[in-house]
């Protein structure tokens, strides 16, 4: 997997198909690897158990993977690949809000107070959806959780982290932050924190609390005007809280 600026080229690693119907059947293993660690985790990914959750010979799994570290990594670039939409999204919701404005504008009291207003918006709208689709936030997390033992899933976890990363910094980047990576990691960090809490029911999906998080984390990250008085910069919160 290779990234460049948010947009990621997936690569494989298990043994690559030709044929259409070839396709289909390794996609259909890929699919039933991700069902099985929804149910079972990583733990329960064996070639068998894989072979009867797609309805194929067991020789066809250990066809198109020999080794069990190759479909599990293959499996979660699959699920990179699937799902790196809802991400691509948010980038560009983001900026688009950003673009609407002009330099002054974005420079003014009430500029900032509609982009953070936007992009709290979007970014509850973001975790609320992710956190909703339960089964894809459970093959994340576990990963997440195997990439700590796995050596060649973490360099595919790293990556794709990287890849969202990237975008939001892309975001940072247009507002000329002086610290975009750091904005990135603050912002990326948080959302899947809030995601975690909404999944594990410490948080529901509609609390205020989400909002009242989200919010802060933006206006502390969308930079005030030099220039900016104190009671104009009390102004601009009392509006967007």
């Amino acid at each position: 997997m290779t990234l460049d600026n948010g947009k990621s080229e997936l690569v494989y690693q298990g043994r690559k198909a030709q044929r259409a119907d070839s396709r289909q059947r390794r996609k259909a293993i890929l699919e039933a690897t991700l069902r099985l660690i929804v149910k079972d985790g990583i733990r329960g990914i064996r070639h068998r158990a894989v072979a009867k959750e797609a309805a194929v010979p067991l020789a066809a799994t250990t066809y198109y993977f020999k080794d069990l570290n190759d479909l599990i990594s293959d499996a979660f670039t699959f699920f990179v690949e699937q799902n790196i939409d809802q991400t691509r999204g948010l980038q560009e919701e983001s900026i688009a809000a950003a673009r609407q404005l002009t330099p002054e504008q974005l420079a003014s009291p009430e500029g900032r107070r509609q982009l953070i207003q936007q992009l709290t918006r979007f970014v509850l709208s973001h975790i609320r959806a992710q956190a909703a689709n339960r089964d894809n936030r459970l093959v994340e997390l576990a990963f997440k959780n195997e990439a700590l033992r796995n050596e060649q899933l973490t360099r595919a976890v790293r990556m794709a982290s990287q890849s969202t990363e990237n975008m939001i910094v892309e975001f940072f980047d247009l507002l000329q932050m002086a610290d975009p990576a750091a904005a990135a990691q603050i912002v990326h960090g948080t959302i899947l924190n809030l995601e975690f809490q909404v999944l594990c029911g410490a948080v529901s999906i509609e609390s205020p609390l989400l909002e009242r998080a989200v919010t802060m984390m933006i206006k502390g990250l969308i930079p005030a005007r030099a220039e900016e008085s104190p009671q104009e910069q009390q102004m601009v919160d009392m509006q967007t809280a």
